[in-house]
């Protein structure tokens, strides 16, 4: 699948260590209300454990179970924006709610709504709409403050069981050589064997974890924190200087806070003051991202006094040692991430080193860089590599822009920003948010600039673009913007804006009745784009705009002419999203045309192009169309089924080809009601639904392959499947996790420890370079497979 992948559930860094109880009550609650708010202090695993719930209600769910992370989400006008991102709903239609009201109206998912305390009333408000009028949606939440809103249910996460402190002899009990443990200790234990192997709890040292784990008052994280030291420090060690520094911080804390947040505090402080002097400057100035970064961000905005660009890159290895950092790969580079609880406490000491504002400046500089080079080289070789590694950096993105809009002298940086960032917008499916970032900027910015004017183009294109103009944004309105970006042009003497302001202003007439007169004023304007070079962009995006135009108008010499020419200079250009379009209409008008093996040939490398990104509308138009060559060919079961695969993908768009595509638009020859009765004479009703009903079913990779004529690619493993690294009895425990089993019920059927258990399935996840149980598994059935085809080959 693409860059833009369907949504996944993160994967855990680490195993999830007890709390089966909270899970299984949780899970319970969740059954019996549709709005469960998962409450708790920072650091108490909220994340974590509804993480873990969400993939365990997954089947629950036939519809998607949805991740929506909020930590990173600054603006309440966002959230629904946000939302329709993760569950794939990308248009501009009505606003955010009522879309996704329409979009789930009749379906059956959960929301995760993770870290809405500092949003929520907005959250509060979605949900209550969402719930109001959605019958099959239910929403878990967590968050350190409730929704407070009607039919919600809270599950206060508490921290993990203690042992007992018994007078003098508060060690947990010994059997048979091994201690039993709580699950603080156990979460110890643990973390602390994954930096010195080996280390386990014994009868010597259970008192002295078990009083350290108090006064970390069973916070996972706390314990986490501490437990990465083992590298330097002994367990006695820790207790001894957590001692202190819980007495320091209580002196001088103002007030008396909760003792938990006093332990948290004091651990995080603790952590802080262990690390280097450049692992704590990295720290504080890593917290002014968003979303996480790579390596070279953290270079360019962070580099300075104290740490050079060289340094950065081991300093960050030694946050991901003391577990500061997270490191993830995302498309074959390597992220970094902190959770909000140590990104927060980072911005702390980023503002009392006095280094905030000149921090977040240059993010600031160092993501509009970022926007110009989006603009300039979008249009050429590395076109998915630059949108995946954009689309990486979404947030960050979204953070330079409010950082623009709230600090007075920058909202011109805001608009510029905004603006240079159009063809982002367009491709990631996201053009509402795109206007809504150059709505804000445009009110802020009122100068009569190149800015503006491009920014006042940009506006008019999305809303356009996206579809029908947002309630908010009128037809008038829009070509209003446009005209004003045309006339500031003209103001400017600008000959590039004024040609690009020229063909948009023929494309704004696909909002309005006189097709002919836009596709006149297109025209003129790809001939003022012609005098900058067969290499402006410009020209083939304003030529890709013809053949919009053009088929609409059931002028099949001109998309045929123009698409030809277009489509070479795409190619030798390395441009391959205009390239895919202008495939796509040289398929349709192939269609319509009856030319329909010339015609699929088109639609299939429109496919094979629009893949990588992910392009839902193309994707299921183009699937739609080779149904029609296939019932045209005479094979209506497969051409019924690709009607139904090509609903997989602009379902998620909040729409169907019975209203999209309009009757009587080409002409009369053909249309999908035309289409659709054809099917049904040949199948007959019964069958007819059997076949769309199969193809509607298909996941979009199955769709993509039915449409190609190709065998679907199986997931693939993360670990070679050759000869397999376990030892006998990690296979047996390996067999044992694709069934569902715990640590603790692995343990009881091998009449094993369940801390031997515990290590044998750490084992395995390192050995197989898998970050969760789940992989194991699907590494395990795909060896099943291979095993059975060898056999079958055998046999034949």
């Amino acid at each position: 699948m693409g860059v833009l992948a369907e949504n996944v559930l993160p994967v855990g860094v680490t195993s999830l260590v007890g709390r089966r109880a909270e899970l299984a009550e949780l899970k319970r609650v969740l059954e019996g209300s549709r709005l469960v708010t998962l409450t708790g202090t920072g650091g108490v695993g909220k994340t974590r454990v509804a993480l873990e719930v969400a993939r365990e209600v997954r089947r629950a769910f036939p519809d998607g179970v949805f991740w929506v992370s909020l930590a990173e989400v600054g603006e309440p006008g966002l959230v629904g924006l946000t939302v329709m991102d993760v569950v794939g709903l990308r248009t501009m239609g009505p606003e955010p709610t009522a879309a996704l009201v329409e979009h789930l109206r009749d379906k059956r998912v959960l929301l995760v709504l993770d870290n809405c305390e500092h949003l929520v009333g907005a959250c509060a408000s979605l949900t209550q709409d969402l719930l109001s009028a959605c019958a099959g949606v239910r929403v878990l939440a967590t968050s350190r403050e409730v929704l407070d809103i009607t039919g919600e249910r809270t599950f206060h996460l508490a921290p993990l069981p203690l042992p007992e402190e018994d007078g003098e002899d508060d060690a947990p009990a010994v059997v048979t050589g091994t201690p039993t443990t709580t699950d603080a200790l156990s979460l110890f234990a643990e973390r602390a064997a994954a930096v010195v192997p080996g280390f386990e709890i014994t009868a010597d040292n259970a008192r002295t974890v078990a009083a350290l784990c108090r006064h970390l008052d069973g916070l996972p994280l706390a314990i986490e924190l501490a437990a990465v030291q083992m590298r330097a420090l002994t367990v006695e060690e820790l207790l001894q200087r957590q001692d202190e520094r819980h007495e320091l911080l209580a002196r001088h804390q103002e007030g008396t806070p909760p003792a938990r947040h006093r332990s948290l505090r004091a651990t995080v402080d603790w952590s802080f003051e262990l690390c280097s002097p450049e692992e704590r400057l990295l720290w504080a100035r890593l917290s002014v991202f968003a979303g996480g970064c790579d390596l070279d961000a953290a270079e360019r905005v962070c580099t300075g006094e104290d740490l050079t660009a060289t340094a950065v890159l081991d300093v960050m290895a030694g946050l991901v040692e003391k577990s500061v950092l997270t490191r993830e790969e995302i498309h074959g580079h390597a992220r970094y991430r902190m959770l909000e609880t140590i990104r927060q406490y980072g911005r702390e000491q980023l503002i009392h080193a006095g280094e905030e504002a000149e921090l977040r400046l240059r993010h600031r500089d160092h993501y509009l860089q970022l926007a110009e080079l989006v603009q300039a080289r979008w249009f050429g070789p590395g076109q998915v590599a630059l949108f995946a590694s954009t689309r990486a950096e979404h947030a960050n993105l979204r953070a330079a822009m409010e950082y623009s809009l709230s600090e007075a002298g920058q909202e011109g940086a805001a608009l510029h920003m905004a603006g240079s960032l159009w063809i982002y917008w367009i491709v990631c499916g996201l053009p509402r948010e795109g206007a809504l970032w150059l709505q804000r900027s445009l009110t802020h910015n009122q100068h009569p600039d190149r800015n503006r004017a491009t920014a006042l183009w940009a506006a008019s294109l999305l809303n356009i673009y996206g579809g029908n103009p947002a309630p908010e944004t009128g037809v008038d309105e829009v070509v209003t913007m446009a005209e004003e970006s045309r006339r500031l042009a003209e103001q400017l003497a600008d000959p590039a804006l004024i040609a690009h302001a020229t063909y948009l202003s023929g494309f704004t007439q696909l909002r309005g009745s006189d097709l002919a007169q836009g596709l006149s004023v297109i025209n003129d304007g790809i001939e003022l784009e012609r005098a900058f070079g067969d290499s402006n962009p410009h020209l083939r995006f304003a030529q890709f705009m013809l053949t919009v135009v053009a088929t609409q108008c059931n002028l099949v010499d001109v998309v045929i002419t123009v698409g030809e020419e277009c489509r070479t200079a795409c190619r030798e250009l390395g441009d391959e999203w205009v390239r895919s379009w202008i495939s796509l209409y040289l398929g349709a008008v192939g269609v319509l045309e009856a030319r329909d093996q010339e015609a699929e040939a088109h639609l299939r490398e429109a496919i094979r192009l629009k893949e990588p990104f992910n392009e839902l509308l193309g994707l299921g138009t183009a699937v739609e169309f080779i149904g029609w060559c296939s019932l045209a060919d005479g094979d209506a079961e497969r051409g019924t089924r690709l009607l139904g695969a090509a609903t997989v993908f602009v379902r998620q768009l909040g729409f169907d080809f019975d209203t999209y595509l309009p009757p009587g638009g080409w002409g009369g020859r053909r249309d999908h009601r035309t289409v659709v009765a054809e099917a049904k004479a040949s199948l007959g009703e019964a069958a007819y639904a059997r076949a769309f009903e199969s193809g509607a079913r298909l996941s979009q990779d199955e769709a993509v392959a039915l449409a190609l004529g190709v065998k679907a690619e199986s997931a693939q493993s993360t670990v070679d499947l050759g000869e397999s690294p376990l030892t006998r009895r990690e296979e047996q425990i390996a067999e044992l996790l694709t069934e569902g089993l715990s640590n603790k019920e692995i343990a009881e059927r091998l009449v094993i420890s369940q801390r031997t258990a515990e290590t044998h399935v750490a084992n395995i996840l390192t050995k197989l370079n898998c970050t969760s149980r789940s992989q194991v598994a699907v590494w395990i059935t795909q060896r099943r497979q291979a095993a059975a085809e060898r056999r079958k080959g055998d046999s034949d």
